[in-house]
């Protein structure tokens, strides 16, 4: 392991004959009489023909130096015995030939002879570190592994710049010492100098799932993927399960079947249920039904078929789920709640009698007793047949909608059709399936969300409240907790609770309107950005300009980022009303005003990152009108937070001075809230990354709140719309869109009142519209909800107003709210002078 650094070492040694003079001073002689000129004779002939013993030595030595240039360190060795015997050196001279010699038992990997010489030079103190490195390594051939690590620690720490050999000799020593967590250090610095050896890559992998988090476990193992290699079947696997255990079984499961079809993985029982777990974890029905079904026919299985069953009654693919379950039921999977599932089945498809046999069945067994017993009672009634006939009429057929496996972490695009089994096919078809900011441009299968055609052209009149585009629908259907189990799949965990815990709340389901418009230097810029936007940590964007940074984002903290730079025009101008609702219904209420220059995303002067480190200025205050103000607050925001973090200055009430404070964000109380916001959940999320872990979990068609323009058109007012528990739900607007999902886990060493949260971001516009934030026990807390509204007038999207409710206690949060305020100014021209805090203390103090 460390034989090329000894053997240059040596090398150099024996070969510079003269430059060693100064070690064998006392070897010179003088002569009588100077000799005449000989013929130049070899090394070797002199050797035959010299009794002189000091001579032969030297002679030796040459021959030693030869020998180690043609690699033959055994021979080499050999001259070094013979001139160590003649004992014709002094005492300097002769050390130095033991150390060479020493070095040369190594090299040939003679350790059991080497090992007295150079254990005698340690203990004899003030040994080189190459000796220390090579008994280490000694040591190590040995397996003694716990008296090499401190010898090869003490070389390593004697020299600057110490060889890879010898950094790899410690790693091997400190593996086989059990001591693998202090490896990781020299492991990382290994593959900061030199990435491009897989030992080295796999050894930190082991190293980090051992000691370190299954996080960082699974960025070591991606990486080394992305550098060649995982060339066994069981580091890709390992890789796989590292996904998934992280929280992103998504991606998970398209590694894994990416895999499989190239033929890297084999295409086996084993395998097939692995990926149907994987995406029975990501919620994706259709994949996992498909992959249970080519592991049943490989291995047929009542488990399988169980879990086949339930997928497909989850689908209301009854006559397929009813087969299934009489399969597993077939095969020794008779349990209550598989009959009870069986039973299920057939009643939706009117076979009464199929289902009482079910139940029946069902009721013999303990745990499914009490409710089987129910079923056969209600199917007895006489009633049962009509009413299963009558709700098998109604049921419309559901489609599978459109599914694309993610090529993140394999490389590739891949796209898996709602027709499609298992089967995957590489590559795109039929022209652009993105729109111009990253969005799937298709439609889903079922048509329910259309393709996007270009979204709501521009219109409107500055200054005035926006017209309702879509005052003529109506809603397709409404979601209440009587029929809330039917749509369950297409719902957050939050709006099941809130549907749940209040009589009254239902969600009013319009059809989808892909609404959202961008202006076509937005366009050009996203283009732009393509392999050119970049990460320098989570908190440090670089080589971005104007658009979107990452239309094809690779991980969620890139999803994050093209939230927080979304184009919302050059600047804004807006007042608003914020409220707190007790859960008794009394209101406290606040104006705010802000004023943003945007200038990252700003069409007549976008920010150069390379020169300026600002994203944008913003400015607001609170008080009961725009021209009493109560406390102000002035942030520079900037794009690497990492270089220069955010500056805040504030202006407290009846002080007239400005106040520069510490950068503040994070789970700080946001001014007015009474507690329920804080400051990091201003604009759904802003500030900084770094204490959480962002997991890209895929892409989820939910219900979400959309196009609601009738709760800014000043036609609901604030005093009607906020009642007690949750807002006057029969005036919003709520559509089937496809979004990101994102979740963020504390980071380990980090803290945040939320332990956990959830992320969902519509891809028309990357704005987070719901967020779900749990507390540090893992109980849902806080859900904020985002009305998404299209700007047509100024082509961008924004969420107002924003719902936050507490779902322990009962309160909840309402801001950006406008029914009586003055309609927001888009685009009008600020200067960046009017955001310094001399400015703004000399036009808003007192």
């Amino acid at each position: 392991m460390i034989r090329s650094r000894l053997l240059l070492v040596l090398a150099g040694l024996l070969a510079m004959g003269v430059a060693r003079a100064d070690q064998y001073r006392s070897e010179v002689k003088e002569l009588d009489s100077v000799p005449q000129q000989a013929p130049q004779k070899s090394a070797q002939q002199q050797l035959q023909t010299t009794t002189d013993p000091y001579a032969k030595a030297l002679l030796l030595r040459e021959l030693a130096a030869q020998a180690v240039a043609k690699k033959d360190y055994a021979q080499a060795s050999r001259y070094l015995e013979q001139a160590l015997a003649s004992k014709a050196l002094s005492g300097i001279a002769a050390e130095q030939m033991r150390r060479d010699l020493s070095q040369l038992y190594l090299a040939g990997g003679d350790f059991k002879r080497v090992l007295p010489q150079l254990e005698a030079q340690v203990k004899a103190g003030n040994a080189a570190p190459e000796t220390l490195v090579a008994l280490g390594a000694a040591y190590v051939e040995q397996k003694r592994f716990r008296e090499a690590v401190p010898l090869l620690q003490k070389g390593l720490a004697a020299v600057k710049s110490p060889d890879a050999s010898w950094q790899r000799a410690l790693v091997a020593a400190l593996f086989g010492a059990g001591q693998e967590k202090e490896a990781l250090p020299v492991l990382e610095t290994l593959l900061k100098r030199d990435p491009s050896q897989r030992d080295d890559w796999m050894r930190l992998a082991a190293a980090t799932i051992r000691y370190g988090s299954k996080e960082r476990a699974q960025a070591v193992m991606e990486l080394a993927n992305r550098m060649g290699f995982l060339d066994k079947p069981e580091d890709r696997l390992r890789l796989v399960q590292l996904t998934a255990q992280i929280g992103a079984p998504f991606e998970a499961g398209s590694l894994l079947q990416a895999w499989m079809q190239k033929g890297v993985l084999k295409a086996d029982a084993a395998n097939w249920k692995l990926l149907a777990g994987l995406w029975i974890a990501a919620r994706e029905a259709v994949p996992a039904t498909a992959a249970l079904e080519q592991a049943l026919k490989l291995q047929p299985d009542a488990a399988l078929y169980r879990q086949l069953g339930q997928l497909r009654l989850d689908r209301e693919e009854y006559a397929a789920a009813a087969d299934a379950l009489h399969k597993a039921v077939q095969r020794g999977g008779k349990d209550g709640n598989t009959l009870l599932a069986l039973g299920m089945a057939r009643y939706q498809q009117a076979d009464v009698e199929g289902a009482l046999l079910a139940f029946r069945e069902a009721a013999q067994f303990a745990p499914a007793r009490k409710l089987a017993a129910e079923w056969v009672r209600y199917l007895e009634s006489g009633q049962a047949r009509e009413q299963a006939l009558a709700a098998a009429a109604q049921r419309r057929q559901r489609g599978d909608g459109g599914f694309q496996l993610s090529g993140r972490m394999s490389g590739e695009s891949f796209a898996l059709s709602s027709g499609q089994q298992a089967s995957v096919t590489l590559g795109e078809s039929g022209g652009d399936p993105y729109t111009p900011i990253g969005a799937d441009r298709p439609g889903s299968a079922d048509g329910t969300i259309p393709a996007w055609t270009g979204g709501l052209a521009k219109g409107g009149s500055p200054g005035a409240r926006l017209a309702n585009p879509y005052a003529g629908d109506k809603p397709l259907f409404t979601i209440t907790a009587a029929n809330a189990a039917q749509y369950r799949g297409r719902l957050t965990p939050s709006h099941q609770a809130l549907l749940a815990r209040y009589p009254g709340y239902q969600m009013p389901v319009y059809p989808t309107r892909r609404s959202v418009a961008y202006p076509q230097a937005i366009y050009d810029a996203t283009k732009a950005n393509v392999g050119k936007a970049r990460l320098l940590g989570s908190d440090a964007l670089e080589g971005a300009k104007l658009g979107v940074p990452f239309p094809r984002p690779q991980s969620g903290v890139e999803v994050m980022w093209n939230h927080r730079t979304r184009y919302r025009g050059d600047s804004v101008d807006a007042q608003s009303t914020q409220a707190v609702v007790q859960a008794s219904g009394r209101l406290q209420t606040l104006k705010q005003i802000e004023r943003v220059a945007f200038r990252y995303g700003n069409l007549r002067a976008p920010a150069d990152l390379s020169k300026s480190n600002i994203l944008l200025y913003y400015l607001t205050w609170f008080g009961r009108s725009r021209n009493d103000t109560d406390f102000l607050v002035l942030v520079h925001e900037t794009a690497n937070s990492e270089e220069n973090p955010r500056d805040i200055w504030v202006l407290p009430p009846k002080i007239n001075k400005m106040f520069r404070i510490p950068p503040v964000g994070y789970d700080q109380p946001f001014p007015g809230a009474d507690g329920l916001m804080f400051v990091d959940m201003i604009d759904m999320y802003n500030g900084a990354f770094d204490r959480y872990v962002w997991k890209l979990t895929g892409k989820r068609e939910i219900y979400i709140p959309y196009n609601g323009y009738r709760l800014l058109d000043g036609s609901v007012k604030a005093p009607d719309l906020l009642r007690p528990g949750h807002p006057r739900q029969d005036v919003m607007r709520y559509e089937l869109h496809r979004v990101w999902v994102i979740e963020a886990l504390e980071r380990e060493g980090k803290r945040h009142s939320f332990g956990k949260r959830v992320f969902y971001v519509d891809e028309d516009s990357w704005n987070v519209v719901l967020v779900e934030n749990y507390d540090r026990q893992g109980q849902p807390w806080r859900f904020q909800e985002g009305h998404l509204l299209a700007f047509y007038d100024a082509q961008f999207a924004n969420t107002a107003p924003v719902f936050t409710y507490d779902l322990k206690d009962g309160r909840y949060f309402a801001n950006r709210l406008n029914d009586r305020d003055p309609p927001p100014k888009y685009g009008e021209a600020m200067k960046d002078s009017e955001f310094l805090p001399a400015t703004v203390k000399a036009r808003y103090g007192r």
